[in-house]
């Protein structure tokens, strides 16, 4: 637990994050503070974090407590990796209220991602800078070798003939259920890839694609990459009450003429995944041949779902590289289905 000083600072650095932030994006950018008790207690002890959506991706913010400034440097990068394999994030940023500048340039020479607030944030795994003096608003991106999780979200809406068209990020970020940062940046992409363009009406960015159909399939399948980020086996005690879509092998035995497999698959958006397991899992572990598989996506699979179902395009990007190659001609066959195809 965090004495009072402790959270008082926390709730202040929170809170001029969160304020740094909508000035420098124009967007809201929510933290929230996270207790991380299966962490170890070095971590514990010398960081406060917090979980947010930094346009689509997974992140960690992690800030060293006051008593923790004074000590060794060097363990930082050692301490950022483990907390990220822990708490299995895209992304973590250090939080910092204020940072001398020798410090700053050490951690960009390590590409180590930070924000000092009212300052200053560098995310190199997302080519993200902005420093005081430049214009406060998102930095343009350069097409990204993987699109963001947003970013795919909105290009499948579109392959699937879902309205879009003219939307504003506000209105976008409403239908896709994720904040309105990750839809600015998904623009950013999307016009990077020369599949979009955007314009401004008022003080909000509409998005108009460019391309749509085949065309657009063959601009960005190279960019979109399986959702899935996680499988687990699991046993559900009242399997009709768990939010899950059927997915994976499941899923394609719906939409081909793949036999169905004994063992049902489910998909749930990863950010809700500890919520699912205080709601709706058993402690006790499945039997052999028992329970099913549960993947957590990068992205709610809700939004694109067809009835009970994952989308096809989210599932063939799921299987597509599936080392059965039954599995595999079941996701090639899936693809033929779509009416551009």
């Amino acid at each position: 637990m965090l004495d009072t000083s402790d959270r008082r600072w926390a709730e202040e650095l929170e809170r001029k994050a969160q304020a740094y932030a909508q000035e420098a994006f124009g967007q809201d950018f929510q933290l929230a503070l996270l207790h991380a008790p299966s962490l170890p207690f070095y971590l514990i002890d010398r960081y406060a974090l917090w979980r947010c959506d930094l346009f689509g991706r997974a992140c960690i913010f992690m800030a060293p407590r006051p008593q923790a400034l004074a000590e060794d440097w060097s363990e930082l990068p050692r301490h950022r990796d483990a907390i990220r394999l822990q708490l299995q994030a895209d992304v973590v940023v250090l939080l910092f209220e204020s940072l001398p500048p020798r410090r700053r340039k050490k951690l960009i020479s390590e590409r180590i991602g930070f924000m000092v607030v009212g300052a200053q944030l560098y995310v190199p795994e997302m080519m993200l800078e902005l420093r005081e003096g430049r214009t406060p608003k998102a930095p343009l991106v350069n097409a990204p070798e993987t699109f963001a999780p947003t970013t795919q979200l909105i290009a499948i809406a579109v392959l699937l003939d879902r309205p879009i068209g003219g939307e504003n990020a506000t209105n976008l970020a409403r239908q896709f259920g994720v904040a309105a940062m990750s839809v600015v940046r998904a623009f950013d992409e999307l016009q990077a890839a020369g599949v979009a363009e955007t314009t401004r009406v008022g003080r909000e960015r509409t998005l108009k694609m460019k391309a749509h159909g085949r065309d657009l399939w063959r601009e960005v399948e190279a960019h979109l990459q399986s959702p899935v980020r996680k499988v687990r086996r699991v046993a559900l005690p009242y399997p009709e009450r768990f939010p899950g879509l059927v997915a994976g092998e499941s899923a394609l035995a719906l939409y081909t003429q793949l036999a169905a497999p004994r063992i049902q698959t489910l998909a749930v958006p990863a950010a809700n995944w500890s919520q699912l397991v205080r709601e709706h899992l058993t402690e006790a572990e499945p039997a052999d041949g028992y329970g099913d598989e549960v993947e957590t996506w990068s992205y709610d699979p809700a939004v694109l779902a067809e009835q009970r179902a994952v989308d096809k395009l989210s599932l063939y990007l799921s299987v597509r590289y599936h080392k059965d190659e039954r599995v595999a001609q079941a996701a090639e066959d899936l693809l033929e289905q779509m009416p551009w195809s």
